[in-house]
C-alpha cells in the first residue's frame, strides 16, 4: 500500500489502522483502529472499533492473535482507562504481555484523559505518540469534551501560489498534486457529510464520493450536501443528475430536496443535528466558504497550496485571506512533494 499518510508524519502501522478505522462510523463513539506487528514491523493483525456496545479496537486484537511480548500495538487513540462501559483496554494490554504501544493522541474523556498511559509506563510498557491520529479520524472530538458545540466544520481549500481556486486554462478541476488529492480523499472519509454550494455542482459536476484503495469496502460513505440557494432554476434537473445527493433550498421539500433556508445558519445547523452529522466537512466555492468563515462557524483549515501560478480562473476571496491572518493560527505545516499543506486551527 502506498502511505499517502506518511506525509503527515504517520508510520505504515499507524496509517493502515487510520485507514481500517474509517471504514466504519461508530456513532456515538470515536472511530479507533489498531494495528500488531511483530518486532520487524510485519502485520500480523488489524482491527477497529465497529459500533457502541462492541469490543473495542484493541480487544478485537486480542481475539484474533496471541501477542507475543516483542510485537508493537498501534492503536489511533490512547487506550480507554475506565471500565464502565467495557472492559478496560489498558488493562487488557497488561494482561497480554505486550510491552510496545504506539498510540495516536491522548484521550481527552475525562475517564482516561492520560491515565492509560501513565498506568503502562508503571508497567515498564514503552508508549511512543504519533500525534493527530485521531484528531484525523474524529475531528469533532475535542470540541465534544471541550463541551464547545455539536459540530465540528473543517474547511479543505485547494489553491495556487497566487491564490487562484480553479484555472480556466485547463480542463483538469485538479490546481494540487495526487499526494494532496488522496489526503483530501481521507478527510471527506472522516467527515459526515461533504457541503459544497451550487456553483461548484454546476460547474465541477463532483462526486463527492471517497476514492481511496485503502478503504474500498468502507461501510461509510459522507452525505453530499448541496446548498442550492433560493432559486428554483435548474433545481430539479440538478435533483435528477444527481440522485444520491441532498439538495437544501427554499423549494419545498421533496425526493432529494430539503426546505432550509441556506442563508441561516441555523437553518443549516438544525439540519446537521437532526442527521447526527458532527463532522461537516467543507469543498465549497467563495460563497459557501464565506458564509461559514463569518458566522464564525469554521474550527480547523486544510489549506493546499501547489506552487504554480495561474493566470485565469477564480481567485480565492479576500474575506477567506483576511480570517486567516486574523483569526486562524498555523497548526502544522507539511510538505507534500511539490505542494504544502498548511492546518490552521481556530484562535
Amino acid at each position: 500500500m502506498v502511505n499517502n499518510l506518511q506525509y503527515l508524519g504517520f508510520s505504515q502501522p499507524m496509517s493502515v489502522a487510520i485507514a481500517e478505522a474509517l471504514k466504519v462510523n461508530p456513532y456515538p463513539n470515536p472511530r479507533v483502529g489498531a494495528v500488531l506487528t511483530d518486532k520487524q514491523g510485519k502485520i500480523k493483525a488489524i482491527s477497529k472499533h465497529v459500533k457502541k456496545g462492541s469490543n473495542h479496537a484493541e480487544i478485537n486484537i486480542f481475539e484474533q492473535v496471541k501477542p507475543e511480548s516483542s510485537d508493537v500495538l498501534y492503536i489511533t487513540l490512547e487506550p480507554c482507562f475506565h471500565s464502565d462501559t467495557s472492559p478496560s483496554c489498558a488493562s487488557e494490554i497488561i494482561k497480554q504481555g505486550i510491552k510496545h504501544v504506539v498510540i495516536g493522541d491522548i484521550d481527552l474523556d475525562i475517564r482516561t484523559n492520560g491515565k492509560s498511559v501513565q498506568m503502562l509506563k508503571a508497567k515498564n510498557i514503552t508508549v511512543r505518540i504519533e500525534k493527530n491520529a485521531n484528531n484525523l479520524l474524529n475531528p469533532h472530538y475535542k470540541n465534544l469534551h471541550s463541551n464547545l458545540k455539536e459540530i465540528n466544520y473543517l474547511l479543505k481549500i485547494g489553491i495556487s501560489k497566487n491564490n487562484f481556486i480553479t484555472d480556466n486554462s485547463t480542463k483538469s478541476k485538479y490546481i494540487t498534486n495526487k499526494v494532496s488529492l488522496k489526503l483530501s480523499h481521507f478527510l471527506r472519509a472522516s467527515a459526515d457529510c461533504i457541503v459544497i454550494g451550487k456553483n461548484t455542482l454546476l460547474s465541477d459536476k463532483p462526486k463527492l464520493n471517497v476514492r481511496l484503495q485503502e478503504i474500498k469496502n468502507s461501510k461509510h460513505i459522507p452525505a453530499p450536501i448541496v446548498l442550492w440557494g433560493r432559486s428554483s432554476k435548474n433545481l430539479s434537473e440538478a435533483q435528477r443528475e444527481f440522485p444520491n445527493f441532498t439538495f437544501l433550498s427554499d423549494s419545498p421539500t421533496q425526493d432529494n430536496n430539503i426546505k432550509c433556508s441556506t442563508y441561516s445558519i441555523d437553518d443549516i445547523e438544525s439540519f446537521f443535528l437532526n442527521k447526527n452529522f458532527r463532522n461537516v466537512f467543507i469543498e465549497g466555492g467563495n460563497s459557501v466558504i464565506d458564509l461559514f468563515l463569518k458566522q464564525n462557524k469554521i474550527d480547523t483549515i486544510y489549506e493546499f497550496r501547489s506552487q504554480k501560478n495561474i493566470d485565469s480562473g477564480l481567485k480565492i476571496s479576500q474575506a477567506y485571506l483576511d480570517n486567516i491572518k486574523n483569526d486562524f493560527s498555523i497548526s502544522n505545516e507539511y510538505q507534500l512533494l511539490d505542494n504544502s499543506l498548511t492546518t490552521y486551527t481556530k484562535d
